[in-house]
């Protein structure tokens, strides 16, 4: 092999491992975690599925909770749908916080509501609050 392809091949290789030695000094800071984040494990339930009014309306969602040293926080993710056109749409209401002692106490609170017949919703996200337990109750109401 001639001397000089070789010369070639090494300033090649050396520079794609200085180019990559480049890129990953570049993307460490923006890839590094946030200081409230670091330290931070997840975890999320299997998902769980709610249905009313045979399977009228119905809920399918999972708990997720993240520690990190003492402070706990929890969402919900969930898909909510509505299959039967009765004039009544499928109603959330998701809770986040701890049961101490066998007594709630809250943190957050919302009610999210889907009426579309032909699809679920899109994915919702509650967003991380503080506790470790999530309740999610469905009701059909009227519209």
């Amino acid at each position: 092999m001639d001397v000089r392809k070789m010369n070639v091949r090494k300033r090649m290789a050396l520079g794609a491992v200085a180019l990559a030695a480049a890129a990953t000094a570049t993307l460490a800071p923006t890839a590094a975690a946030s200081p409230s984040e670091v330290g931070v494990a997840a975890a999320c339930t299997a998902w769980r599925t709610i249905q009313v009014d045979d399977n009228a309306a119905g809920v399918k969602y999972r708990e997720c909770d993240r520690y990190s040293g003492l402070n706990t926080q929890t969402k919900a993710q969930l898909y909510i749908w509505d299959n039967k056109r009765d004039g009544k749409v499928a109603q959330v209401y998701t809770a986040t916080g701890s049961n101490l002692n066998g007594q709630w106490h809250q943190s957050w609170h919302k009610y999210y509501v889907w009426g579309t017949e032909s699809h679920h919703s899109p994915l919702v996200d509650t967003g991380w609050h503080k506790g470790h337990d999530v309740k999610v109750l469905l009701k059909n109401v009227r519209g």
